[in-house]
Order: structure tokens, then C-alpha cells, then sequence
């Protein structure tokens, strides 16, 4: 018989005590002005308006569409979805939640190019995302979809390739010499003048350092790094803290304890409370219509939080305080 693994053990530990967590002094957390700074709302994924109402039930601040359906410019869907919203909270009589978007860096999105990130600014786009399927990290660790890659490849994902043609397949921040390349340079200072988020998306460890060391440089600090524990990222404990000493928040989502990714949630809860909820935010990374919903994505997230130690003002920092921070508002 095999053994009970570590994260079965600690898992009926937690299941033994739940009334207690969740029914004690502070209760079962709520996402009551909650912001998920990453949600998928493209097609395929969730919809963008149904995402909003459920936020809206849940009395939640804020959601940030990391992408939206491509018909439209996604400023011009995210109006839409929000004056929709608005009209449907006040007959329901509930607050309606704010809605977000992002802005892509892949090559559906026109790749990094700076004066399309300064005009998606502009038009009110609210989170960069450096190269996510694209990213040579990512095509190297986990694989992309054909249409995010360059060169002749057959059927539908690409990957996950050797490095050396992963680098030719898929977009790399630094250059030869190793030092970010100048259009990274002035997405980071566009970031920083616009006064709007940035996620590190799927980039390797010295892409994200490099892009540390400049968010440092000009003084920004709502730069992020997505899912650290997550196979397309695949961060360890030991090197977390360089990076929170650095200003940058890590953004745990409910895909990377969910089943398609499988961390452990003694994990990333015991990486909270020992660098700090200072230094994290949670979102769902939800609209995969193999996960809950986003909303509920996040609610059982924040539960998690709570079965695994966390406290009301931990929850509160990691699901509204650092949330605001990297999107710029009070």
C-alpha cells in the first residue's frame, strides 16, 4: 500500500477542523470589495457580462478582463459590459462591480510594441501583460496553441519545445547580451507614467529579474507576478523573496490549486504567511470552463486561504488592499 501523500494528510487535518475555521469568531471570508486582477473572458471562456453580475451578487469591488472577445476593441466591449451591468444592479438593487481590462502583448495583439500598449492605455486599459502563450518560457515549459508561435509547426499546440526552439518559436524579453530589450524598457515606463498594472505573465526567472531591476530603476511598484507556483512559471519558495524585497507582488490564482495544475495549498498559504500578505494578491484566473466560474473561483480561493491559516486582515490584503495597489486606485 502506498503511502498517504503530505498534501492528503494535511488536507483531512484541515477537513477535521472546518466548522471551526469556518464557523468561529470571524466566519467564513467574503469577497466583499474584492478585486480579481486576472479573469479570462474571451471566447470559449466565460462571459464577460455574466462574470460581472456574479461579481456584482458577490459584492465585489472589481474585476479585470484579462482578454475579451476580438469583434471589438476591448475598451469599447468593457463599456458595454459595464453600462449593462449597471442598468441590471440597480433594478436587482445590488452595487454593480467595476469593470477592467487588459492589455495583450502576444502576437494577436500586435506583439510588444509600445505605441499599441500606449494606445490601449489610453483607451483605458488598466493591466499590461507581458507575453503569456507566446512567452519562449512558456512555449518551453508547457507548450502554445499554433497561432501564438513563429515557424511551420503541424496540429494545434506546439511543444513544449527544447529551449534553443523555443527561443526561435516564441517572444524573449532580454537580448544577446542578456539585458532587456529597449521595447520592454518602454513598456515598463509607459506602465509607469500611465499608472496602470503589469503582469510578468509566463517570462522565465531572468526575464522577470531584469524586468524587476527596471521596474526599480524608475521607481514602479504595481508590477506583478502571475501564479509563481504554476507550471508555466514554475518559481520556487526559495526564490520568491529577491523579488518581494523588490516591490513586486505575487498573484496566487485558483488554477494553480485546482486540479488541471495541482499546487499544494499548505504551500502557497505557509508562502503567505512567511513572506507576508503584504507581498500577494489572490485572483482566479477563472473563464476556463474547466474550473468554477470566476467569482466562485475566488470565493473558494479566499476559503482556502481561511482552512489554511489565514486571518480576516491577511484575507482582506491579498483580495482588496494589494489588488488596489496594482490596479492605482484607493
Amino acid at each position: 500500500m502506498q503511502p498517504v501523500p503530505r498534501r492528503v494528510v494535511k488536507s483531512y487535518n484541515v477537513r477535521f477542523q472546518l466548522e471551526a475555521l469556518m464557523r468561529g469568531a470571524e466566519g467564513a471570508p467574503t469577497l466583499t470589495d474584492a478585486i480579481d486582477v486576472h479573469a479570462h473572458a474571451a471566447p470559449g471562456t466565460e462571459n464577460p457580462l455574466d462574470m460581472a453580475k456574479r461579481a456584482s451578487k458577490a459584492n465585489m469591488g472589481a474585476v479585470v478582463f484579462k482578454n475579451l472577445p476580438m469583434d471589438k476593441p476591448y475598451y469599447v466591449t468593457c463599456q458595454e459590459v459595464q453600462e449593462a451591468v449597471n442598468r441590471w444592479a440597480e433594478a436587482e438593487d445590488v452595487r454593480p462591480v467595476k469593470c477592467y481590462h487588459g492589455i495583450q502583448t502576444d502576437p494577436t495583439h500586435a506583439g510588444l510594441n509600445p505605441d499599441k500598449v500606449r494606445e490601449r492605455i489610453d483607451q483605458g486599459g488598466a493591466i499590461i501583460w507581458m507575453p503569456v502563450i507566446s512567452s519562449a518560457h512558456n512555449v518551453f515549459r508547457v507548450g502554445a496553441p499554433k497561432r501564438a508561435v513563429q515557424g511551420d509547426y503541424d496540429g494545434p499546440v506546439v511543444g513544449p519545445l527544447p529551449w534553443d526552439e523555443a527561443l526561435k518559436a516564441g517572444q524573449y524579453l532580454l537580448d544577446d547580451r542578456g539585458q532587456l530589450k529597449e521595447s520592454v524598457r518602454e513598456i515598463i515606463r509607459l506602465a509607469a507614467d500611465g499608472g496602470v498594472g503589469m503582469s510578468f505573465a509566463h517570462a522565465s526567472k531572468p526575464e522577470m529579474e531584469a524586468m524587476a531591476e527596471e521596474c526599480q530603476k524608475v521607481g514602479y511598484h504595481q508590477a506583478f507576478i502571475d501564479h509563481p507556483y504554476g507550471p508555466q512559471v514554475g518559481l520556487e519558495f526559495e526564490e520568491l523573496k529577491p523579488f518581494a524585497d523588490a516591490g513586486l507582488i505575487f498573484n496566487f490564482t485558483y488554477d494553480e490549486i485546482s486540479p488541471l495544475l495541482g499546487v499544494d495549498p499548505q504551500d502557497m498559504m505557509g508562502t503567505v504567511k512567511a513572506l507576508g500578505a503584504e507581498h500577494f494578491s489572490f485572483s482566479s484566473d477563472g473563464g476556463n470552463p474547466l474550473l468554477p466560474g470566476a467569482v466562485e473561483s475566488l470565493n473558494t480561493l479566499a476559503r482556502y486561504g481561511r482552512a489554511f491559516g489565514l486571518n480576516d486582515a491577511e484575507l482582506r490584503q491579498v483580495t482588496v488592499d494589494n489588488p488596489k495597489r496594482i490596479l492605482g486606485v484607493n
